[in-house]
């Protein structure tokens, strides 16, 4: 297993890099099982605002560092560990590749019920076995069906994408009802991935630039960016 590293309270894998962090969750010998949530400066601020959410991320079995922020927080507070940043979007594709290529079945969550079968047919590209799929616009009533449909269909990894904290609170549900899986938050994963969305050109992906992509795209995420500074604050001030 991967070190551990601890950045504003929350424990993180400190993995050097998507490959070995994709290969640590899913290989050959299985897969693993727990929750898998994405950490980057917007959520810790959330977290901070939401006690769900905290106690979600508190006792996820794997938080890996998604945002440019999170990646320089554990550089500037571990100098001596070797991390990149793992983008979602990123890590998710090659689990889906990694699942396709080793028979997981996989069951999605999340999106319009639409989007949700454009990717269940992308998908079959990589000879995914996938063995269910539900949009993620359902009500709270009908929450406990659809992880009763997970839990008889057998997946081993459930893909959950419909932004936080909506997402992370499913799949907390979802994973003390069915703890045999593996349940990845996906956000707009599925959205990026059947060319909806446009993701932001590599060199701002490099440049830990994607937060200000999508901003100049859509202005109204403003409001959201303000966490940025808030968490720019605890990192000038080193209360990481």
């Amino acid at each position: 297993m991967a070190d551990k590293v601890i950045i504003r309270g929350i424990e993180l894998q400190a993995v050097k890099n998507l490959e070995i962090f994709a290969n640590l969750l899913m290989n050959e010998q299985g897969i693993q099982q727990g929750r898998l949530i994405a950490i980057n400066a917007e959520k810790v601020i959330n977290a901070e605002k939401n006690p769900q959410l905290r106690q979600v991320i508190d006792e996820s079995e794997f938080n890996y560092a998604d945002g440019i922020s999170i990646v320089q927080s554990i550089k500037k507070k571990y100098p001596d560990i070797e991390i990149e940043r793992i983008a979602g979007a990123d890590l998710w594709e090659v689990l889906m590749q990694k699942a396709g290529k080793l028979s997981v079945p996989v069951f999605l969550v999340g999106s319009t019920a639409e989007n949700v079968k454009l990717v269940e047919a992308k998908l079959a590209k990589w000879n995914v076995n996938i063995v269910g799929t539900h949009h993620g616009y359902f009500n709270m009533e009908d929450e406990s069906s659809l992880i009763e449909q997970i839990k008889q269909s057998g997946a081993k990894f459930v893909s959950v994408a419909m932004g936080t904290p909506k997402q992370e609170l499913f799949i907390q549900k979802a994973y003390r009802n069915y703890p045999q899986a593996l349940y990845m938050g996906g956000g707009g994963t599925y959205d990026v991935f059947t060319g909806k969305t446009k993701r932001a050109p590599k060199i701002w992906q490099k440049l830990g630039l994607e937060w200000l992509y999508r901003l100049l795209r859509q202005p109204t995420r403003w409001q959201r960016q303000l966490n940025l500074l808030k968490y720019a604050y605890y990192y000038v001030t080193n209360q990481l």
